[in-house]
């Protein structure tokens, strides 16, 4: 990363706006289809970060090149099962990996991770999940994180 042009920083509540953006450019490069969203996605999108943000359990990373959001990362504590059952084994995800295209293999997606990442440690995780493109996932790999045992298995649509 050219450390004298671009720059991580923490996104503020009033850039939701451009995280959810960056959210849905990740979706669409996993191929992830538009079908399962609400037609309100990004207001959906854009109060569902903000309630995490203002309970403390996410974090919005931006890297920018000036003014300009070249990259983002969001860390957040998982909610729901079982999160909300086993209290004391804090897990983090990371979302909304994105870099725009002109700024690519120049350590942007490593270096928002790795701040999603340090912030999710300092809140006490103990462990920390992400979903991996393809091409992305030696970048992950080589920051430490390792194939789970996740299984999926997609309901496949009648004729």
């Amino acid at each position: 990363m050219e450390a004298n042009t671009i720059t991580v920083r923490v996104a503020e509540p009033a850039e939701f706006d451009t995280a959810a953006e960056f959210w849905m450019s990740m979706r669409r490069e996993l191929g992830m289809p538009d079908e399962d969203l609400s037609a309100d996605w990004k207001a959906r999108s854009i109060a569902y970060f903000r309630q995490r943000h203002e309970a403390d359990e996410l974090r919005w990373f931006f890297a920018v090149d000036g003014p300009h959001v070249v990259a983002s990362a969001a860390g957040f504590f998982l909610d729901g099962y079982p999160s909300q059952i086993c209290t004391n084994r804090r897990i983090g995800y990371i979302a909304g990996v994105f870099v725009d295209e002109k700024y690519r293999r120049r350590g942007c997606a490593r270096a928002v991770t790795q701040a999603a990442l340090d912030w999710l440690w300092d809140q006490g995780c103990r462990a920390v999940r992400l979903h991996a493109a393809q091409n992305a996932r030696p970048i992950y790999a080589s920051m430490g994180f390792a194939p789970s045992n996740e299984m999926i298995i997609t309901r496949q649509e009648r004729a």
